[in-house]
């Protein structure tokens, strides 16, 4: 072989490893990249399965109130989580963190529900007294007395609760409202002083109906 025929195949083979190599390096870089980011390189084929169907319900007990989730999954809604539950009265979030979802998932229209309560501009409809069912013994005795809790209310809070409840009307003869509310239904006078006559008559129904 001359030395010129040998240079030339020489020179032809570093080339041709050369090129290989930068060929290799380059997919090397590539996969890398898709690695840091989080993105695998796409199948042949392959079909993107879509995100379970979900719903939201809103859900309350004596004292909190919260948002549950409900996927679709096989075939079935299951419950997938709930939202930190929100205190009725303060509006403050309950401090345990028990794997709550973020509310940020919500819907928008429900987000806006979930925002903490400033306890000084609370609504009358968030500061109301919470609900006392009527019983059968104290309408048996036709609220004579009415239940401790309902006479442990004060007039502003007597005012909120009555605007929640329907009774039956309950009219007094030869007396006022006040007079046989704080006389033989027990109601302590400065509690329900301030009422008004129609709010007094509603109390009135309300001690009869079992309250």
């Amino acid at each position: 072989m001359t030395r010129r025929r040998f240079a030339f195949w020489l020179g032809f083979g570093l080339f041709s490893l050369g090129e290989r190599l930068r060929a290799e390096g380059l997919d090397k870089l590539a996969a890398e990249a898709m690695r840091v980011a989080g993105a695998a390189p796409p199948k042949a084929g392959a079909i993107e399965q879509p995100k379970p169907a979900v719903h939201w319900t809103a859900d309350e007990d004596d004292t909190w109130r919260w948002y549950e989730r409900e996927s679709w999954i096989d075939g079935e809604w299951t419950q997938t989580g709930m939202t930190t539950p929100i205190h009725k009265q303060t509006g403050e979030r309950k401090a345990a963190n028990r794997g709550y979802l973020d509310v940020s998932l919500l819907p928008a229209e429900m987000r806006a529900d979930t925002r903490p309560a400033d306890a000084k501009v609370l609504t009358e409809a968030t500061a109301k007294p919470p609900q006392q069912l009527p019983t059968a013994t104290r309408r048996s005795r036709h609220g004579r007395p009415p239940s401790k809790w309902l006479r442990r209310l004060k007039a502003d809070e007597l005012s909120i609760w009555l605007t929640t409840i329907e009774t039956h009307e309950a009219d007094v003869s030869g007396m006022t409202f006040f007079e046989h509310l704080t006389r033989d239904h027990s109601f302590d006078p400065e509690k329900i002083e301030g009422l008004t006559d129609e709010e007094l008559g509603k109390l009135h129904g309300a001690a009869h109906f079992g309250y």
